[in-house]
């Protein structure tokens, strides 16, 4: 059971309504002096004394305050106190209906109109005690009217702030979600590509011959042409969002067939053997899995580039894909032999797994990564759904 609304008194409210108790206690003294009626008798001091500890409770708590006026009221009608009283139940009627729960509100609406048929009753003339009584009534029936309304449109008007602020916290979060979006796309399409180039221009200087020189000049002129032909594609992507502005340009897709043959050639010109097995009908793969299975590999093979060991008598590296009636695995397994240095020693980032594991996840797949065995680093991708359930 709770005793205050939705809405709760702040401190500016709650200085008015001190500031308001005592200038109104100093009014009536002042009028009370001015026309030489001033009676400072202890049932009027009383009556002071219900509304300024009315006001103190109402800032501890609303309901405290408001049932602490009206229960001060009905003692100090006994003792003659009426004017001063009734105010102060005036004031508190709006006070309950703007800051306390329902059934406390209501309590304290009939206990008001209650004590303003008693005021009406304890005069001496019938038609000034109707009214009296009918007057008091209406004051403090508009009094808590008043209240309602401003309770409404203040509760209106948190909750239209509380929506908004889930807005923006929902609008946050979205942006920050295609941000990293697009912070794993570039790692994608860069880290692959540029791990060729850097490896290919070790190779060049390093050997002497003007072939192998050629062959290498050759291999960082397609990397660097795959990234850029890439990074457009992503930059295509951002333009239809309009994120950047538009400009010329395709969006190819990305062929996981032709990927396939692609790291497989990039990963044997730079000294890898490897064996790339395919297992099903890669058609039947939809067009969004294609792409999330093209990134993990591209992402595979760069890293084999990075910590993989080559030049041994079999496989330096496994592809294998498996295409089943519903789902699709991927498995890419190679040598990471501490005795020999690997092609190119890079510092990761762990961007690059943590990107596979959101793809495979986004259609419902998870990725285990680890080292199987002394001197064998492995990445089995599975349970990647051909097509998203609707």
């Amino acid at each position: 059971m709770t005793f205050s609304s939705n809405v709760t008194p702040s401190r500016r409210v709650l200085n008015l309504l001190t500031l308001g108790t005592i200038g109104g206690i100093s009014a009536d003294l002042s009028l009370a002096y001015l026309f030489d009626t001033l009676d400072l008798s202890a049932d009027l001091l009383f009556g002071y004394l219900i509304w300024i500890f009315a006001v103190a409770l109402f800032w501890l708590h609303p309901a405290a305050g408001a049932l602490a006026a009206v229960t001060g009221a009905f003692i100090a009608m006994q003792l003659g106190v009426q004017f001063e009283t009734l105010l102060s139940v005036m004031l508190f009627c709006a006070l309950s209906a703007l800051y306390c729960s329902p059934w406390v509100r209501r309590i304290y609406l009939v206990l008001a109109l209650f004590l303003s048929v008693n005021v009406g009753l304890i005069q001496s003339d019938p038609v000034l005690a109707a009214g009296f009584g009918l007057f008091s009534g209406a004051v403090m029936t508009l009094s808590y009217l008043i209240g309602r309304a401003t309770r409404k449109q203040l509760a209106s008007r948190l909750a239209a702030e509380r929506e908004l602020v889930e807005l923006r916290s929902t609008h946050e979060a979205a942006l920050a979600g295609e941000r990293r979006s697009i912070a794993r796309d570039l790692h994608d399409i860069l880290a692959h590509d540029l791990t060729v180039i850097s490896m290919q221009t070790q190779v060049a200087a390093a050997t002497g011959t003007p072939e192998s020189r050629a062959a290498a000049l050759s291999q960082i002129s397609q990397s660097a042409s795959a990234a850029l032909h890439d990074l457009r594609r992503v930059l295509l992507v951002l333009q239809r969002e309009n994120i950047i502005g538009a400009g010329p340009g395709d969006a190819p897709e990305l062929d996981l067939e032709s990927g396939l043959q692609r790291f497989t050639e990039r990963l044997e010109d730079l000294g890898f053997t490897v064996d790339t097995s395919v297992h099903g009908d890669l058609s039947s793969i939809s067009q969004s899995v294609e792409a999330c299975l093209y990134r993990i590999l591209q992402e595979c093979t760069t890293n084999v580039v990075k910590h993989g060991a080559r030049g041994h008598e079999t496989n330096d590296c496994t592809i294998e894909l498996e295409v089943k009636e519903a789902t699709v695995d991927l498995s890419v397994t190679n040598r990471t032999d501490s005795t020999q240095a690997p092609a190119l020693k890079h510092a990761s980032s762990g961007t690059g797994l943590i990107s596979m594991e959101d793809r495979a996840a986004t259609f419902g797949g998870t990725i285990d990564a680890g080292s199987p065995a002394e001197g064998i680093w492995s990445v089995q991708v599975s349970g990647i759904q051909l097509r998203l359930p609707r």
